[in-house]
């Protein structure tokens, strides 16, 4: 549990410290899915609602998740997406158990690959790895696409010492959005921590991963080494 929180602290500060972070994405995705795989699909609102809640996912992209719930109390919309963000506002501002409360209400819904994702981070950040694969895993089934979920299944498998199998999450991540640099920064640090320095030196060179935060990403390949068992 010490050394999870430890990475999770590393990873926060690489966030800000450093051009791009490596760690479990924290944040709250933009939300397209109006059908699920469960085929319902999502209540219709309207275009002065869709627009206010852009503007509340930006709040909690910019780390503003207290204000994030302000304006969805003020909005009062009865929507699906309203309440994945107000869940994913929840969570980041530490109320996890209700956060989790919004989250399996959705996991039926049209949102559901989304809150199968909140789960999984939940759980993750509390040690629960294996519930956390098995929430991100659905989530992935859900959204195969995603390549945020991509790349939280891969850190939480990487964790969990399945370096294969998380190698491939963050390869996928990044073929699919290749600017997305926390899955490029997940794939460099996983291969700083099989060994293979050449590739992780590749990798970083491609996606212009800087030398500080390669040194910080090999660092951390070293500690979650002698972490494992």
């Amino acid at each position: 549990m010490k050394m999870i929180t430890l990475w999770m602290a590393l990873a926060w500060a690489l966030t800000y410290g450093l051009p791009h972070a490596m760690a479990a994405d924290n944040k709250t995705t933009s939300v397209q899915q109006t059908k699920g795989s469960t085929g319902k699909a999502c209540a219709e609102i309207s275009t002065e609602e869709a627009t206010r809640l852009a503007l509340i996912r930006q709040m909690l992209t910019e780390g503003k998740p207290h204000a994030a719930i302000a304006h969805l109390d003020a909005a009062n919309i009865k929507n699906e997406h309203a309440e994945l963000l107000r869940a994913d506002a929840l969570r980041q501002t530490g109320r996890a158990l209700q956060a989790q409360t919004i989250y399996a209400q959705l996991v039926n819904s049209c949102v559901s690959g989304y809150a199968y994702r909140g789960l999984g981070l939940i759980a993750s950040e509390t040690g629960n790895q294996q519930e956390a694969l098995r929430h991100l895993k659905a989530a992935s089934n859900a959204l195969p696409t995603e390549h945020t979920i991509r790349n939280d299944y891969g850190y939480v498998l990487m964790q969990s010492g399945e370096s294969t199998a998380a190698l491939h999450e963050f390869l996928t991540a990044v073929e699919l959005a290749p600017d997305y640099r926390q899955a490029a920064n997940n794939l460099v640090m996983l291969l700083y921590q099989q060994g293979d320095t050449a590739k992780a030196e590749a990798f970083a060179k491609q996606f212009g991963v800087a030398s500080e935060a390669m040194q910080q990403l090999k660092k951390l390949a070293q500690e979650n080494n002698e972490a494992m068992p």
